[in-house]
């Protein structure tokens, strides 16, 4: 199956990371206020590129990944984000990922993100289980999820930190 290289919704043009994305990549993951609830997660301008070249990998090993977010009918990148395979203990799933600009938040478009990416997985992966995982502090992440019919399935800890791990049953 061939995924598309770009999906649009009404605000949002979701595309494959591409080697030009590098610059707003690393401005993002330097960014301290876009990580309010995970500091420990920030990364250095050159682990920054590794993680994009790791989801650049997965889009070439499973023909889909986190997507790079712009509005649309700009070239402003506000985002990344979107789902991916991942294999967990108890078989395949589809993980939910996100993380925007602080000059983004509060204006929806993590929901919209998000819910076009369950639409992807619907479609295309629908014995895919889909998560959310996420700092049980972060109350934004956890109404969203929550808002758009995930359970909370699990809390651990990851590296000595906490996180809950939501999850939106295969169909």
């Amino acid at each position: 199956m061939v995924e598309p290289d770009e999906i649009r919704t009404e605000r949002l043009v979701l595309s494959r990371p591409q080697p030009t994305d590098a610059d707003a990549f690393i401005a993002l993951h330097n960014t301290p206020e876009a990580y309010p609830h995970d500091g420990w997660l920030r990364r250095t301008p050159e682990q920054a590129l590794e993680q994009l070249d790791r989801f650049r990998e997965k889009w070439a090993a499973d023909g889909i990944g986190y997507w790079t977010i712009r509005l649309a009918g700009t070239a402003e990148v506000i985002g990344f984000g979107g789902v991916q395979h991942h294999d967990e203990d108890d078989g395949p799933e589809l993980n939910v990922y996100y993380r925007f600009f602080p000059t983004a938040w509060g204006r929806g478009y993590a929901t919209e993100m998000v819910e076009a990416a369950l639409g992807w997985a619907r479609r295309h992966r629908p014995d895919r289980t889909v998560r959310i995982v996420t700092d049980p502090a972060n109350t934004a992440s956890v109404r969203l999820a929550e808002k758009l019919g995930f359970t909370r399935y699990l809390e651990r800890q990851r590296d000595g930190h906490p996180e809950v791990v939501f999850r939106l049953a295969a169909r």
